[in-house]
């Protein structure tokens, strides 16, 4: 009798023991289901925020690089950059000045988050020749990518500064170490240097058949002109002051739309314009407003 009563008992604790063992495993397995809910909601949290950040960084603005012509200096763009910043385009953020030797010193603060950052490219040597500023220019495109990791940028140049950001575009602008350009926009720029002998060609026939002579300039950009990126997207500006020079005082029409031939020859994205009037002479290119507002549209910024 009382070995019944002790094996009753022990098969009490036993029974006891089992379901609190079952308690405790039930436990640990709502915890694991919770902790796998809680990881899933973390993970689909990161890549919410990662889908945020990529979508932020594809829709940033693009910089824009204005590039003065021959014997420029900070004056050339200053009043434009001043007039583009009061009508909200953008905000200039940095200057950067390049030695002769491709070393290059930056003034101003960069913000990754910037709206519409404008940045002065400025040359110490700024009467070099077109070869040299184009190397420049590509040593500016690599500071940039390499320190701000800027992936793509606009380019905007007067005179001499268009003519060496297309022999950037040429000879360097398929290269992956520098950032994609998107946008070019010259102004004034001698494409067929100053060659004589199309002084009485027609626009039309320009267009068509290209000039009747080439420079040396011009006949290298015939050469290379595959070469030109074909994502990028280029408006050309010329000046024609209307008092019978078919020129802005400076550079003929013919010159500076001789481009067009190439371009659109070989089916490049291509615009072009001609700004009539007092200011359409070469140095008030830059100051003239109806210039600010084909840039702006051009290179789509958003009041």
């Amino acid at each position: 009798m009382v070995l019944v009563s002790f094996i009753a008992i022990l098969l009490s604790i036993l029974v006891v023991g089992c379901g609190n063992k079952k308690r405790a495993d039930s436990v640990n397995e709502s915890q694991l289901i919770s902790e796998s809910k809680s990881s899933e909601i973390t993970q689909e949290k990161i890549a919410n925020s990662e889908k945020r950040d990529s979508s932020s960084t594809s829709q940033a603005s693009i910089p824009t690089l204005f590039i003065h012509g021959y014997g420029g200096t900070d004056f050339t763009f200053n009043a434009m950059l001043t007039r583009f910043e009061a009508e909200d385009y953008g905000k200039q953020e940095l200057t950067l000045t390049v030695e002769p030797d491709g070393g290059i010193f930056e003034t101003g603060n960069w913000q990754s988050d910037s709206s519409n950052p404008f940045i002065q490219v400025l040359f110490v040597d700024n009467k070099n020749n077109e070869w040299n500023q184009a190397d420049w220019i590509k040593a500016v495109l690599v500071y940039l990518k390499t320190t701000y990791q800027v992936d793509e940028v606009n380019l905007v140049g007067h005179s001499m500064g268009g003519v060496s950001s297309f022999r950037y575009l040429v000879a360097y602008g398929k290269e992956d170490t520098q950032p994609v350009v998107k946008r070019f926009v010259a102004m004034g720029a001698p494409f067929n240097d100053f060659v004589a002998g199309n002084e009485n060609q027609t626009l039309e026939a320009l267009h068509q058949n290209g000039p009747l002579v080439y420079s040396g300039r011009y006949t290298e950009f015939s050469a290379a002109i595959q070469q030109y990126p074909a994502s990028t997207g280029m408006l050309n500006i010329a000046g024609d002051k209307t008092d019978g020079s078919k020129s802005d005082g400076t550079v003929s029409l013919s010159s500076s739309l001789s481009i067009g031939y190439l371009m659109q020859s070989n089916k490049f994205n291509y615009q072009e314009v001609i700004i009539t009037g007092d200011q359409a002479s070469h140095s008030q290119l830059h100051e003239n407003k109806d210039v600010d507002e084909r840039i702006a549209e051009f290179l789509q910024y958003d009041r």
